[in-house]
């Protein structure tokens, strides 16, 4: 079923720990805007492949997200 690849953002920590994951969310915090829920549509230890995969969300609201521990002296480009 459809709901079957809708996955709650602790359920992807678990299931993706140290990769990128490009998210179609379904479920937003409304105050925070925090991904609450939604489908993996990409995943990957290397964020340039989950960004490479952008077509594939089809117009869809995404996130991006990273899963895993990120040293204090490294800083993120998007």
């Amino acid at each position: 079923s459809f709901m079957a690849n809708i996955l709650t953002l602790n359920e992807m920590r678990d299931r993706y720990d140290g990769e990128w994951v490009m998210i179609a969310y379904t479920e937003t915090d409304p105050e925070t805007l925090e991904v609450l829920r939604g489908e993996v549509l990409a995943h990957s230890p290397n964020s340039q492949d989950v960004y490479a995969a952008m077509p594939i969300a089809q117009g869809r609201g995404v996130a991006f997200e990273f899963f895993g521990h990120i040293p204090e002296n490294v800083a993120f480009i998007l």
